[in-house]
């Protein structure tokens, strides 16, 4: 057999599964020995952040969902969180992974591995070359670390929660201390990021706040130091919205003095973890490091990615192969797509100023509707907010993304770059500001839209040619504390339960 041959052979004999079983977003991806699958099980149970309370739960999760027998499995990496299940939590400092057949009841090898190396190689599916530095930052992965810094796959610092502080931590601390509310505690950062734009920046505390480093961040976000700056901890406490900006804002430039230290400014860098959510913080990097890399799963949701990466590159097996990055959840698709005479019909509809549940293909990977699992608006009507605020149930101060036909951002926007993903932010030019999706900061969280890309693609043509406006607000088809539809029956029932116009599930669609 020609070695061409053996390598095609052996990798079509190995059946490898992904684990991320932890306190929350527990995800799966399988390989059949010729393509990958993913799958998050919130979509399935419509209970967000959705994590199994058993350890041994994902075998008829895998058998529900791949069709593939636990017993039928070459080998497993987990990602876990032990202390959800009883399990031992003396062994978390370790790199880069660790025997788990002690725990996992399984017929092969099961291999625990490091966090935060599993999300430093999730982004495989978008890195054509190799990183010259992967950065990871979220609340913390295993135990104590909040940070960890890799190059060409070796471990070369970690942060600790205890003794440097967390950014994602202290972001929901804050949160809570300005009253934001959240049934799941991770979700209180992304609020704060844009409740921040309503406050003032002061430059006199920003002076003081720059001495830190990102081994500081319990100092940057100590509210004494805020008290003592303001001579009173009465006054101190009616501005909480100025302290945040002023907080907020630092925090971007500890970031780029951070990725400073281990990289040049063309590096090819890869960022994930639950921190690289933050596209404020995020945009002001990449105009310092155009070779950023941010896959569209950087929270959590990417974990098994990377665990599955981790297994490829154990057994030196050729790159996998993905289909349709990234609308890759294993959730019900629907069985048509929509005609030409529908995307005219809902195109129009748009224009009339409805708002539109869009259910195509496979879910997006990742938090982001990135137009499979949208919902739709004119991003030009004045009270739209509010409009989709009614039908969301959410916070009046949280803005909407946008998504936009790729050709036409220089219209609209200052120096943005492409971004399929929906990761970064773009200040409007003067006079280009659209009601609906303008935050405070006149900017948006923009998602560039190519041809070729689908019907998505073709109902933003569609508005355009209407409208002369190649934009339409686009917000995850959801409500309120539930998980992006994954099942048209999900659809259904949002469209019973609010004000929602009108959905379009494949070629069928309805309109009250």
């Amino acid at each position: 057999m020609s070695p061409s041959k053996l390598i095609y052979h052996i990798t079509n004999c190995m059946r490898l599964l992904g684990l991320r079983l932890c306190e929350h977003d527990s995800n799966f991806s399988y390989f059949d020995g010729e393509q990958v699958f993913y799958h998050k099980s919130e979509r399935t149970y419509q209970t967000k952040h959705h994590a199994f309370n058993d350890l041994n739960e994902w075998k008829n999760e895998i058998k529900n969902v791949f069709n593939v027998d636990y017993n039928d499995l070459n080998e497993i990496a987990i990602i876990v969180d032990p202390w959800r299940y009883n399990l031992p939590i003396d062994n978390e400092h370790f790199f880069p992974s660790v025997s788990y057949n002690q725990y996992i009841d399984a017929p092969c090898t099961v291999q625990r591995v490091n966090h935060h190396y599993a999300h430093a190689l999730s982004t495989w599916m978008i890195n054509d070359n190799q990183p010259d530095v992967e950065i990871i930052i979220d609340g913390f992965g295993d135990k104590d670390i909040s940070w960890s810094i890799f190059k060409h796959g070796k471990l070369i610092e970690e942060g600790s929660h205890k003794d440097h502080g967390s950014i994602g931590t202290e972001m929901c601390v804050a949160g809570r201390w300005l009253g934001v509310e959240a049934e799941w505690g991770i979700d209180i950062a992304g609020k704060v990021m844009g409740l921040q734009a309503y406050g003032n920046f002061d430059k006199g505390y920003y002076d003081i706040l720059k001495q830190y480093s990102i081994k500081e961040i319990l100092q940057v976000f100590n509210l004494d130091n805020w008290y003592a700056y303001k001579n009173s901890q009465l006054i101190g406490n009616l501005t909480p919205l100025d302290w945040i900006n002023t907080v907020h804002y630092t925090i971007g430039d500890i970031l780029l003095d951070f990725f400073s230290k281990y990289a040049d400014t063309n590096d090819h860098i890869v960022y994930s973890g639950g921190v690289a959510q933050n596209v404020i913080w995020n945009s002001k990097l990449r105009n310092s490091f155009p070779n950023i890399v941010i896959p569209p799963h950087c929270a959590d949701d990417g974990l098994s990615l990377g665990a599955l990466e981790f297994l490829r590159q154990k057994h030196n097996l050729p790159k996998f192969n993905i289909n349709n990055f990234p609308y890759v959840q294993s959730d019900i698709s629907p069985v048509s797509n929509p005609t030409p005479q529908t995307i005219k019909t809902i195109a129009k509809l748009l224009a009339e100023g409805k708002t539109i549940g869009w259910y195509q293909g496979h879910g997006e990977v990742g938090p982001r509707a990135l137009g499979n699992r949208s919902i739709l608006m004119d991003p030009r009507l004045k009270d739209g907010k509010n409009i989709i605020n009614n039908i969301k149930n959410r916070e009046t101060y949280r803005p909407f993304g946008a998504s936009i036909l790729a050709e036409n951002v220089e219209e609209y926007f200052e120096d943005f770059k492409d971004d399929p993903y929906m990761l970064y932010v773009g200040k409007f030019k003067e006079g280009k500001q659209l009601a609906s999706i303008a935050h405070k900061d006149d900017t948006c969280r923009i998602q560039t839209v190519k041809q070729d890309t689908g019907s998505f693609r073709l109902l933003l043509e569609e508005f355009y040619k209407l409208t002369g406006c190649p934009i339409l607000l686009n917000t995850s088809l959801n409500l309120a504390g539930k998980p992006i539809a994954g099942h048209p029956n999900n659809v259904y029932e949002l469209f019973k339960n609010s004000t929602l116009d009108c959905f379009v599930i494949g070629d069928d669609y309805a309109v009250k």
